[in-house]
C-alpha cells in the first residue's frame, strides 16, 4: 500500500468562500470522501433559460450525496426539478459503487431523468435492488458503450469504455466485472461552431476536460487506447503556416479520476502519458482498508508518468500534491482530514480551483468548512 503525502496546512486558505467562488457558467466537480468507494457529482453550468442540471457517477453512500444535494439546494446553487439529475451513472455493479444507488433512486426518483449502467448482470443484493428501484420508479435506462456521446448544458460527455467487443462478451465468454466499468470523458465547453459575423469557425479544443475512470482495468484501457488513438501533430512548415499542426488528442484531459481507487490493475504508465493530467484524484481511505488502496505500484506508475525519474540518476522524489495528485482520504500535516474534493472550473480555462471540505469518510459534508488549496492546480 502507499500512504498519501501529508499536504501542508499552510497551503489552504481559512474555511469559507466556497459558494461565492461559483459563477453560473462554471462546471463544479465533487469527488466525495466515502472511503474505498466512489460517489461523484458534477454540477453543470447554467445556460440561458435553463435550470442547473447534474450528473451523478456512482453512489457508494446515498446519505452523503443526499446531504450534499440538499446543502446545495439550501444554498440556492441547485433547485429540485424533474431533470436535476440529467444522467445517473452506475459504472459497474460492485457494492462500493452502487451500494447506495437503490436508496438514492428511491429518494430522488422525481428528479432523475436517466440512468446508465453497463449491462453486466451481477447476482448481488445491491444490483437487484438497483434494478428494482429503476423499474419501480420508471426511470429511463441506457446501456452505453465506447463512442456514445451526449451533449448537456454545453458539456460534451463521451463514453470511453466498455469497448464494444468487451460489451459483447458480458453474457458469453465473460470478462472480469471491473472491465465492464463505464469510464467517461467530459469536455467543457463542448467543441462547437462559433459564428463571428458572416464567418463560422470551430471552437478550439475545450480548455477544461475530465477523464473519470470508474474501476476499468488494464484490459479495458488497452481497448480505449485503440478506440481513441492519439494522433500527434504534423509540424511541417506548411502545416504550421496553415495553422493545422494541432493533431487529435481525444484522451488528453486536465483532470483524471484515477481508476479503481489506485489499484495495481487499474493503471498503466501509457494511459497516464496519453491523458497528461494536471490534477489526478484518487478515491480511497489512503493506505488502509480492506484492499490497502492505493497500491504502491499504481502510485509510482502515476508519478513516473507525471515526472519521469527512472531514466535519470537523481531519484529525487517530488511530493504527491506538487504533482497534482490528491486523495480523498488524505490529511494535512496537522493531522486534519482533507476529505471531499471539489473543483470549480471556468469555461475559459482561467480558473480551476481545488477545494477540500474537511469531512471524514463517515462524516457529514459541511460546505462552510471548505478550504481552498493554494498550491499547483
Amino acid at each position: 500500500m502507499a500512504l498519501p503525502d501529508p499536504v501542508p496546512a499552510a497551503l489552504f486558505d481559512p474555511p469559507g468562500g466556497f459558494l461565492d467562488a461559483w459563477n453560473p457558467e462554471d462546471l463544479v466537480y465533487f469527488a466525495l470522501n466515502v472511503g474505498d468507494g466512489d460517489t461523484q457529482l458534477l454540477v453543470l453550468p447554467v445556460r440561458a433559460g435553463e435550470k442547473r442540471r447534474c450528473i451523478v457517477v456512482d453512489v457508494a453512500s446515498a446519505r452523503k450525496l443526499a446531504d450534499l444535494t440538499r446543502a446545495l439546494v439550501d444554498a440556492d446553487r441547485l433547485e429540485l426539478h424533474p431533470e436535476l439529475f440529467a444522467i445517473v451513472v452506475a459504472t459497474h455493479p460492485h457494492q462500493d459503487h452502487i451500494g447506495g444507488m437503490p436508496r438514492f433512486l428511491d429518494a430522488f426518483e422525481a428528479q432523475i431523468d436517466e440512468l446508465w449502467e453497463p449491462g453486466y448482470f451481477h447476482p448481488s443484493g445491491a444490483y437487484g435492488e438497483m434494478m428494482r428501484a429503476l423499474e419501480d420508479n420508471d426511470i429511463r435506462h441506457t446501456q452505453p458503450a465506447a463512442g456514445m456521446t451526449r451533449f448537456l448544458s454545453g458539456v460534451k460527455v463521451t463514453v470511453l469504455s466498455p469497448g464494444v467487443s468487451l460489451r459483447h462478451r458480458f453474457d458469453s465468454y465473460g470478462i472480469e466485472i471491473n472491465n465492464a466499468s463505464i469510464s467517461l470523458k467530459l469536455d467543457f465547453p463542448a467543441t462547437r461552431v462559433v459564428e463571428e459575423g458572416e464567418n463560422r469557425r470551430l471552437r478550439k479544443p475545450s480548455p477544461q476536460s475530465l477523464v473519470l475512470g470508474g474501476d476499468a482495468q488494464t484490459l479495458s484501457w488497452s481497448q480505449v487506447l485503440v478506440d481513441f488513438p492519439q494522433l500527434g501533430p504534423d509540424r511541417t512548415p506548411v502545416n504550421q503556416a496553415l495553422g493545422k499542426a494541432r493533431g487529435l488528442v481525444p484522451l488528453r484531459a486536465k483532470v483524471f479520476k484515477v481508476p479503481h481507487h489506485g489499484s495495481k490493475h487499474g493503471l498503466s504508465l501509457e494511459l497516464v502519458e496519453a491523458i497528461e493530467p494536471k490534477l489526478s484524484i484518487v478515491s480511497s481511505v489512503g493506505g488502509g482498508g480492506r484492499y490497502a488502496f492505493p497500491h504502491r505500484v499504481a502510485v509510482e506508475a502515476l508519478r513516473e508518468a507525471l515526472e519521469p525519474i527512472a531514466s535519470n540518476a537523481t531519484g529525487a522524489r517530488t511530493s504527491d500534491w506538487e504533482l497534482g495528485i490528491h486523495y480523498t482520504g488524505a490529511r494535512d500535516d496537522a493531522g486534519a482530514d482533507l476529505g471531499t474534493i471539489a473543483l470549480v472550473m471556468s469555461p475559459t480555462g482561467s480558473k480551476r480551483e481545488l477545494w477540500r471540505l474537511g469531512d471524514a469518510d463517515t462524516g457529514a459534508v459541511d460546505l462552510s468548512h471548505a478550504r481552498r488549496f493554494t498550491g499547483p492546480s
